[in-house]
């Protein structure tokens, strides 16, 4: 090591040590990466800007501790985690996404309300949230955003951080909505790029959200509560009947009796009909998006179907599943408030769901009414509709 570099090294850590520390802390994922390559330019770029005195030190929903600029400008993603930029309400100073972003989806309503700039930014990597993902790091070395937000596992958000000698924020999210990693996620995000009043005023809206939905639940007795089941629930692919989710973020909000949750597991899981048949929930929330499935295995099961109590009683609902790529917490949250407004009615009586809907997705969504969009395309949190159709 030469004196000239040992001196800017010698500077950066002398500016770090005059920033105080800003935190939002959180727990580890795991996934896979398959990217490779590195920048000394990148890294001795970072080295420069610390030894300026112009950076700051947040502290990531890992846990680890990132060096940023002071007054970051721009932003590239991987995974999903533009997802938590628009959250943040930083989603102007995006310069990269991934290719989840440039072909907006309906399943991802924070794709939908920014499509038009999406739509023209370059895609460095496949977005993939869990699965494998490829990140193109030459390609983001050129474009050389100030900070990366990635949702990928700790130790990829490490190595990309090494390969490009970029900052990277490290999110942690998946199936969650009203926890620790998810604000910590929001404020980590926010304090990398500045919108830390953004983000706050988000944060205080779910929290908001989170005590009225669990006060109205709080005083339902147990024996008061109907049985619940979640299906066609998609995880690596899409599913029909059989796939469910234990410990599902939901039902584990509003206390309520989710079947799946007497397996003992934790997250997504297939079940066969036995089991369902066994179950037999008074209510059934399916994802109308594999309506196609669900069709093809009720004709082929009628009266096995037919005869469930949910079928007979006729409580069949739709569920705009939250999860793809991540989690659409936002979604989440809506069905939250549908779920509970279905199965405890009286406790619910005086919320306008319609407007809640709205209200929601407008303050995740930096004001866009992805709301509207759901109706307009036929989308919704309803009863379900006809199998035999």
């Amino acid at each position: 090591m030469n004196k000239k570099l040992l001196a800017i090294i010698v500077a950066a850590c002398a500016a770090v040590l005059a920033f105080a520390l800003v935190g939002c802390g959180g727990q580890s994922a795991s996934s896979a990466s398959s990217a490779s390559g590195s920048s000394a330019s990148a890294a001795s770029s970072a080295a420069s800007s610390a030894a300026a005195g112009d950076t700051k030190v947040v502290t990531d929903a890992y846990g680890r501790t990132v060096e940023v600029p002071a007054n970051a400008q721009t932003a590239a993603t991987v995974g999903s985690g533009a997802r938590f930029v628009v959250y943040a309400g930083a989603e102007d100073k995006l310069i990269a996404v991934t290719e989840m972003e440039t072909d907006a989806q309906l399943n991802r309503p924070y794709a939908i309300a920014f499509a038009d700039k999406f739509a023209d930014l370059p895609a460095t990597s496949n977005g993939n949230h869990l699965l494998e993902t490829e990140v193109n790091e030459e390609e983001l070395v050129k474009l050389a955003p100030d900070v990366i937000i990635s949702s990928r596992s700790k130790e990829e958000c490490d190595q990309l951080q090494a390969d490009t000698g970029i900052p990277v924020i490290g999110i942690t999210y998946q199936n969650q909505l009203f926890t620790d990693n998810v604000y910590n996620s929001i404020e980590c995000v926010a304090q990398a790029l500045g919108t830390e009043d953004h983000a706050a005023e988000v944060i205080a809206k779910m929290k908001e959200w989170e005590a009225d939905l669990t006060g109205r639940v709080a005083n339902i007795s147990d024996d008061d509560k109907p049985t619940v089941y979640v299906g066609a629930v998609n995880y690596k692919g899409a599913k029909s009947w059989g796939g469910t989710y234990a410990h599902y973020a939901c039902t584990d909000v509003l206390g309520a009796k989710n079947v799946a949750d007497e397996t003992g597991q934790d997250g997504a899981l297939d079940v066969d009909l036995e089991q369902i048949g066994a179950w037999n929930p008074d209510y059934m929330f399916l994802n109308a998006g594999n309506i196609d499935m669900l069709k093809a295995d009720y004709a082929e099961n009628k009266d096995f179907f037919d005869g469930l109590k949910a079928f007979q009683e006729g409580h069949l609902y739709t569920q705009p599943f939250f999860n793809f790529n991540g989690t659409n917490v936002d979604t989440g949250i809506c069905d939250t408030y549908f779920i509970g407004a279905t199965i405890y009615p009286e406790a619910f009586a005086d919320v306008d769901l319609d407007a809640k809907y709205a209200e929601i997705y407008e303050t995740m969504l930096d004001g866009f009414d992805f709301y509207s969009v759901m109706k307009e395309n036929k989308m919704g949190f309803k009863t379900f509709p006809s199998l035999e159709d």
